[in-house]
């Protein structure tokens, strides 16, 4: 065996405990609310769901199709261990429900997003949000609290309805820490430590969170993300201090950077939809493409700039397929 495929061997592994342990929690919740409800047929029918899925372990035939025999959907199953059938293989009314559940999940998703074009004491704040499907897993928030304007925005791990869900619980972390005014990096700490309990151990996020006050005042601290520009006095760089991405660690500490900002300046955060978008050679855009794109740009609006580089970005990327979620946040110093 090569270390290809004993990496592969290896991460199969992690996985399949991983969702094991997540039935046998599901399993002990079940039984004690079913002892607490008395045993209703619904509950029983749980019960024997998860007695199953538990089983195909046993047989080493958990995540494989009943009907194809073929693996079924990572993030499928990483959303609900129960799937017992691959997409192709659903009849034509559960493929409808499936389509109309995710229509509803993005729907749900877009109610998330901060509002567009904003403004508060001397910043102007605006983003794009651009799922490569009907749900992404990109995370875009704009919070207002005690006076200061907290921004994020990061990417997490997986693809699809699991990533969607991931996305969820940081806005749901964020929102109910940020009213508490803690230091950046205590914020992050708790942050981070709330999301490796509440999700799968292969389960993360890279982001980045920043305060800014009226003073033109700049704190951020990175979190495994791709660097920020700062566009300052017409020269642009990046904030490249960076620490591991939320949900990896329970013990993870952050470090905050500050920067001080004039009327005028303005910062650039992106996912890697931006970068990692492939032209028609085949090359990605990349952030040197995506610095060089902001050359001669003059005006301090977010939704210009933003404007200005999905423009680039576009005409690089020609008639190619979007492949991944493409998010950018800027906001300037009015």
């Amino acid at each position: 065996m090569d270390s290809a495929q004993m990496s592969m061997k290896a991460t199969t592994s992690v996985f399949d405990a991983m969702v094991q342990s997540e039935l046998l929690a599901r399993l002990e919740k079940l039984r004690k609310v079913s002892s607490e409800n008395g045993n209703s047929s619904e509950f029983g029918r749980f019960l024997a769901e998860v007695d199953a899925a538990l089983d195909k372990f046993e047989k080493g035939t958990f995540g494989i199709c009943e009907e194809c025999n073929q693996p079924l959907e990572v993030d499928r199953l990483l959303s609900d261990p129960l799937v017992r059938v691959c997409l192709d293989e659903l009849s034509d009314r559960k493929k409808r429900l499936l389509e109309a559940d995710l229509e509803f999940a993005a729907e749900i998703q877009r109610g998330l997003l901060p509002p567009r074009d904003l403004s508060h004491d001397f910043w102007k704040v605006d983003y794009v949000y651009e799922p490569a499907g009907i749900v992404s897993g990109d995370y875009c928030d704009i919070i207002v609290s005690g006076g200061d304007l907290y921004f994020i925005l990061g990417d997490v791990s997986g693809k699809g309805m699991a990533a969607s869900l991931l996305m969820s619980n940081l806005h749901a972390i964020f929102h109910s820490l940020i009213p508490l005014d803690l230091d950046l990096g205590e914020l992050m700490t708790r942050a981070n430590r709330l999301l490796v309990e509440s999700s799968l151990a292969n389960q993360f996020a890279t982001l980045v969170c920043g305060k800014a006050n009226s003073k033109g005042e700049i704190e951020t601290v990175n979190a495994g993300h791709l660097p920020p520009l700062l566009i300052k006095n017409g020269v642009k760089g990046e904030l490249d201090l960076a620490g591991l991405p939320l949900g990896m660690f329970c013990d993870t500490e952050f470090v905050s950077q500050k920067v001080k900002l004039r009327q005028g300046d303005s910062l650039l955060l992106f996912t890697d939809g931006v970068t990692e978008t492939v032209g028609a050679t085949g090359d990605e855009f990349g952030t040197t493409r995506l610095c060089e794109s902001i050359n001669g740009f003059a005006s301090g609006e977010p939704r210009d700039l933003i404007a200005h580089c999905l423009g680039h970005i576009g005409s690089f990327r020609g008639n190619e397929e979007r492949r991944d979620d493409l998010t950018m946040l800027a906001l300037s110093f009015v």
